[in-house]
């Protein structure tokens, strides 16, 4: 049994594990919730009145919020063990759980008011407040009441209890609820483990024919470059996901779901960045983490392939497709020829909606690509109309198109070759700010496309999958499931199934290698918001999606919507899960910009925004910071009083706070503050923004300027890229790792 954080040694720990190993079996033994909870609740009352096993380091409050540090996550997800840490009169909002839990007071004392709805959206008091005293449990559960707002009943000291939750609680997406009862989605995350880097063990040396094995193996593995994606595009083996170091705790989560996968990192050559992220994702649970022996140069030592660009698996997935199914294409003359001479055509843009709009073939409608199945026969009813699909470059239009040729769409049906790229380079003008989008889809129509999608995900060799599997996946502490629905932003904020992350098709097969890091992992895909019916365009998005992944050599699944109709829904924009950020003094907007008035030398601003944010607007006078680069900006900084780290809401600041904190003295890190609410909050108020590429501390190498992206880029740098595509099938066969599969 692994538990999430190393506990310190003493002869009190045992008692923690065997609580743990007493949850566990209790686990294996029952079904039936009620038991659950009422024989876990004696465990819990065992554990709660001795206090003795706690180590100290999880009992420290934090003046400006409460902390929940994670003793325990069950590899499987089944349960949690957290310490809730409440400084004196300290309070959560009110809200749910989701799962069932225990709460045991172990000093002090809290209460707990709870809550009932009495209406659509109305929430009353549910009587009194109970307040649980040192060694009582109570409990919570959708089943008992679930709703509630917790406080430390003391007002003067320090209190700490103990809670078990039926699963990972700190990844689990939940509500909080304002005043008049509207829910709005949350995942707490936990506080990071206060533990020093230094205790942490020295992560072991992975090689570079070890990762290679397992990715010919098919076995889980994660490698992960840390540096920034611009770096990271200039060359790394096939299938290394960028996750930059200064960004681990905010996406580390979200990407990496399952704690005890294998995970390979490597960072910039003799530099110590790949130790730090191995050591920040320890901290981060998660309990497999090794350096790549060599690091990259390592790996081009042992013979390995590097690629240069982004989404490279896709891309060149894109180039193998063509290679071995010939897609249709027409070049871009061709196009403006019958665009010229009125014939029967319709040009379908792939890409994102905004994408679209910077730059478009003219005339072209957007339908992102895995929307195409389920509208061409709308858009192109007349069997003898062209179809004509485009992207920027290459890999959407020739996926787009060899979806309407998969389908057995009657419609001659063409890739525009090389995308706008290609039109561009043809000397032919684009449109911009085009907004012209597909409508409704009649009943006959998705009727059609559900056959058609259903039969092409059946020769990809989809699974379908009911409730029942998708729980025992998501128990097996072997494997990586990743959950993810292929509707668009839209649907998914108006309502989806709890656990499953927003990913819209056409851009989940464009950029996998960012959703589903782990290669080796398993993906559930649903394109409905889990009611019985599922939703009016359900059932044709996610088996077209999941026919590409099945081909681009992922186990792949579709929960059908009768299958989910039982699961707990939820509505809200995608929220990754992260943990709770550090704790760093703050100022609000009016103090900092009363600060900034006193003159040089009181107060410099670092914002660790992106570039193109900071570019775009930031506080006058600040400074771009990047957070891997802190130390080699700070050196470059003039010497000022205090220190204020701001980037659009703050969420970063923190943790680059605390980073900035640490290469300070005592004194000076403690003139540290991060901007409340970030740079949004300093505009809210009214404040002014200056804008434009000024007082640079750090490259601005965050982000990797796309040759496909834009107006303005150089008509050489868009040939280059061509031919770099172009050179991807070769690389492939000498790198052989792929397992790409075509139908």
């Amino acid at each position: 049994m692994q538990t999430h954080h190393s506990l310190e040694r003493s002869a009190a720990a045992p008692r923690f594990a065997a609580f743990v190993e007493d949850v566990d079996r209790l686990l294996r033994e029952e079904q039936d919730e009620p038991r659950i909870r009422e024989r876990g609740a004696a465990l819990l009352a065992d554990l709660v009145a001795h206090d003795d096993w706690l180590a100290p380091r999880h009992a420290e409050a934090d003046p400006a919020r409460y902390r929940q540090f994670a003793l325990h996550v069950d590899p499987a997800g089944r349960f949690s063990v957290v310490a809730f840490v409440w400084g004196p009169g300290q309070a959560t909002p009110v809200h749910d759980h989701t799962v069932w839990g225990l709460i045991g007071v172990l000093r002090g004392a809290e209460e707990a008011q709870g809550y009932r709805f009495v209406g659509p959206g109305r929430l009353v008091e549910d009587g009194p407040a109970r307040r649980l005293e040192r060694g009582d449990v109570g409990q919570v559960s959708p089943m008992v009441g679930d709703v509630h707002r917790v406080r430390n009943a003391y007002a003067d000291r320090t209190s700490i209890s103990i809670h078990v939750y039926g699963g990972d609680i700190g990844a689990l997406r939940r509500g909080i609820y304002d005043a008049d009862g509207e829910r709005r989605d949350f995942v707490s995350g936990y506080t990071p483990d206060p533990a020093a880097p230094a205790t942490w063990p020295e992560p072991p040396l992975v090689g570079a024919a070890e990762v290679r094995r397992r990715l010919l193996t098919r076995e889980e593995v994660a490698l992960l470059d840390v540096r920034e994606e611009d770096e990271f595009a200039r060359g790394h083996p096939l299938w290394a996901a960028n996750l930059p170091l200064g960004r681990l705790e905010l996406d580390a989560w979200g990407r990496l779901p399952r704690r005890d996968t294998a995970i390979v990192v490597y960072g910039r050559d003799g530099t110590d960045d790949a130790r730090v992220a191995a050591r920040r994702l320890a901290a981060l649970g998660y309990t497999q983490v090794g350096l790549l022996e060599g690091g990259l140069a390592g790996w081009r030592e042992l013979g390995g392939e590097l690629f240069i660009d982004v989404n490279v698996p896709s891309k060149s997935f894109g180039e193998w497709l063509e290679a071995r199914r010939h897609t249709p294409s027409l070049p871009a003359e061709d196009v403006q020829g019958l665009i010229d001479r009125g014939e029967d055509l319709v040009i379908l843009d792939a890409r994102r909606f905004d994408e679209y709009q910077v730059m478009s073939i003219p005339g072209a409608i957007s339908v992102p690509g895995a929307e195409l199945v389920l509208r061409v026969r709308e858009l192109a009813p007349d069997p003898r109309t062209r179809v004509v699909v485009n992207c920027a470059g290459r890999t959407r239009s020739l996926v787009g198109a060899q979806s309407l040729v998969n389908a057995g769409i009657p419609n001659p049906v063409a890739a525009l070759r090389n995308g706008t790229i290609g039109w561009t380079l043809a000397g032919q003008a684009l449109e911009h700010g085009a907004s012209r989008r597909a409508g409704p889809v009649g009943e006959a129509t998705r009727e059609a496309a559900r056959r058609d999608a259903a039969a092409v995900a059946k020769r990809a060799g989809v699974l379908r999958i009911d409730a029942a599997t998708l729980a025992r996946w998501r128990a097996d502490p072997r494997r990586t499931t990743y959950l993810l629905d292929v509707r668009t932003p839209e649907e998914y904020t108006t309502g989806h199934l709890a656990g499953f992350r927003s990913a819209p098709g056409g851009q989940l097969v464009q950029e996998t290698d960012h959703h589903a890091p782990v290669r080796g992992a398993r993906l559930v895909l649903v394109d409905h918001d889990g009611t019985p019916g599922g939703g009016r365009d359900a059932g044709v998005r996610a088996p077209m999606t999941a026919s590409w992944l099945a081909q681009m050599g992922w186990e792949v699944a579709l929960l059908e919507a009768g299958a989910a109709a039982t699961a707990p829904e939820a509505t809200g924009a995608d929220v990754p899960p992260r943990p709770a950020p550090p704790s760093v003094a703050s100022v609000s907007p009016a103090e900092l910009h009363e600060w900034l008035e006193r003159g040089a030398g009181h107060v410099e601003v670092l914002d660790v925004t992106t570039s193109a944010n900071y570019v775009r607007g930031h506080v006058p006078g600040a400074w771009f910071v990047l957070r891997s680069r802190l130390a080699d900006a700070l050196a470059a900084l003039p010497r000022a009083e205090r220190l204020v780290l701001t980037c659009a809401t703050s969420v970063l600041a923190w943790w680059a706070a605390r980073d900035l904190q640490a290469l300070l003295d005592p004194a000076a890190a403690a003139r540290v503050a991060v901007l409340e609410g970030g740079t949004q909050a300093w505009a809210a108020q009214g404040l002014p923004l200056a804008a434009g590429e000024e007082r640079l501390a750090s490259p601005r190498i965050d982000r990797y300027r796309r040759p496909y992206e834009g107006t303005e880029v150089p008509r050489q740098a868009m040939q280059d890229y061509l031919d770099w595509e172009f050179g991807l099938v070769a690389q492939l066969e000498r790198d052989g790792t792929h397992f790409f599969e075509p139908i």
